[in-house]
């Protein structure tokens, strides 16, 4: 991770304050504690900002990029969700149980981000109400919508979920693996295949069509170009 001014980058601070502000104001006093704080961190694509079985040892404010989210149980592993700025990031139960993850952050682009280092934030946590009050609507609204989530995977069929994943995540698809949308989506890579060769696009759904058709050209490249080098 290489360290970078935050001052160079204000446009970040800004978005921070305003997502905080969106989810649930605080007050000027616990902000400047919070600019105390602030890291501003640049990492590579492909570095993992959680390992598995490792401790969280910090809140992100992603302001650029997307990290993909993965969970590990019982020797098995799957994609559960992909974070794409601006937005917090952060294994909750592990910072605040200081238990170790079974889930990784993996970068999927280069990315920036503000950290708050687990130690100074937690206590300024249970010391200030509004930053309480805030950690705590930001929970509700993720668990609302990771309950919404799983409510259209074990509802919609395996093709309304591939496009789902479109719709939901454009700016994804081009930068993660088949492998990724498979087990985000809860398919096979075969099964994968062929929903991607025999889906039925409805007149309104023609720019979900475009990006599937450039997956295609982008993962038939790489995949030729795999076998070129092998």
């Amino acid at each position: 991770m290489l360290p970078i001014n935050i001052k160079d980058y204000p446009h970040y601070v800004d978005q921070l304050y305003a997502f905080i502000n969106a989810t649930s104001p605080i007050t000027d006093s616990s902000w400047d504690k919070m600019l105390g704080i602030m890291k501003l961190w640049r990492v590579n694509k492909g570095v993992r900002l959680l390992d598995y079985m490792e401790v969280e040892s910090s809140v992100r404010f992603l302001g650029k990029g997307i990290v993909k989210c993965e969970d590990h149980y019982n020797d098995k592993s799957f994609v559960y969700d992909f974070r794409v700025a601006p937005i917090i990031l952060s294994e909750t139960v592990s910072l605040l149980n200081n238990t170790q993850s079974r889930i990784t952050l993996e970068t999927l682009t280069e990315c920036d981000f503000i950290e708050l280092p687990k130690s100074p934030f937690v206590e300024m946590l249970f010391s200030n109400i509004d930053l309480a009050k805030f950690c705590a609507v930001g929970v509700v609204n993720y668990l609302g919508m990771t309950h919404y989530k799983q409510a259209l995977l074990r509802t919609l069929d395996a093709e309304q979920r591939y496009k789902q994943f479109l719709r939901e995540f454009s700016s994804v698809a081009l930068n993660v693996k088949l492998e990724d949308i498979a087990s985000y989506i809860g398919v096979t890579q075969q099964s994968l295949s062929r929903i991607r060769k025999n889906v039925s696009w409805e007149k309104n759904e023609k720019e979900l069509e475009a990006l599937s058709n450039e997956l295609e050209v982008v993962h038939g490249s790489s995949i030729k170009n795999q076998h070129l080098i092998a």
